[in-house]
């Protein structure tokens, strides 16, 4: 009983280590535009224990004006798709995105939006519409040229891979990308000149970060107590 007790013990202090790792990640991107914080989700194993089974995107963050037409906010489910660089694709909520010679729409990290599509050189202006049309407008208003972007959603956005710049690649946990225009059934209209926040709470997280470190050190005085008692149990029969 004593060894099956140490092995539930350490189970639970992993996985409170685990939920300690990702809400202290939520609070270090408080203030990263697009953010969307995660909780680990816990299942039990059979013979006694627990696990990590999985994580849960939280609620994303509020949707908040800026002074860039190209700054795209999804207003609803769903991610930008960008080209990874290397023949694949990544999925991002951050919308901080900028023009870049010939033409070409990048987000911060230079990765292309994807399908992709070349504005004229001779743009002015460029306009972006709820359904994600990107128009290419000359100095007099007319449209020269548009292009059509495109957002990705999953049946499990939890399964998602985080790879760095704040974007995801798809998993067989995930399921493939379906994908469509934006303002389709499932996918959110573009709201643009925003950015969307980050989805961290505060005082949530704070919470949370205690709750995960009390259970860490009650796993931790079990394992000790455990140890112990196997102790004496082996003195006996000794």
């Amino acid at each position: 009983m004593a060894i099956e007790g140490i092995y539930a013990a350490v189970s639970g202090l992993r996985a409170a280590e685990r939920r300690v790792g990702q809400t202290a990640h939520n609070l270090a991107n408080v203030s990263t535009p697009g953010f969307m914080p995660r909780r680990m989700d816990q299942a039990e194993v059979a013979g006694g224990g627990v696990q990590i089974s999985g994580s849960t995107p939280l609620t994303p963050g509020p949707i908040i004006p800026s002074e860039r037409p190209l700054d795209l906010a999804i207003n609803g489910g769903g991610f930008f798709v960008l080209d990874d660089g290397n023949g694949g694709q990544v999925y991002s909520r951050v919308g901080n995105f900028q023009l870049e010679a010939p033409g070409r729409l990048v987000d911060g990290q230079g990765r292309q939006v994807l399908p992709a599509f070349t504005l004229p050189a001779q743009t002015a202006s460029v306009r972006v519409t709820p359904q994600g049309q990107v128009q290419a407008l000359a100095s007099d208003g007319s449209l020269l040229a548009q292009g059509q972007l495109q957002t990705a959603v999953f049946g499990n956005p939890g399964g998602l891979e985080p790879v760095g710049g704040n974007a995801y690649r798809a998993t067989g946990a995930s399921g493939p990308p379906a994908v469509a225009a934006p303002g389709t059934p499932g996918h959110g209209e573009i709201v643009a000149g925003a950015m969307q926040a980050s989805g961290t709470d505060i005082a949530s997280s704070m919470v949370d970060l205690i709750i995960d470190q009390r259970a860490f050190e009650a796993n931790l005085k079990t394992i000790k107590t455990q140890d112990d008692m196997l102790g004496s149990i082996l003195d006996v029969l000794a």
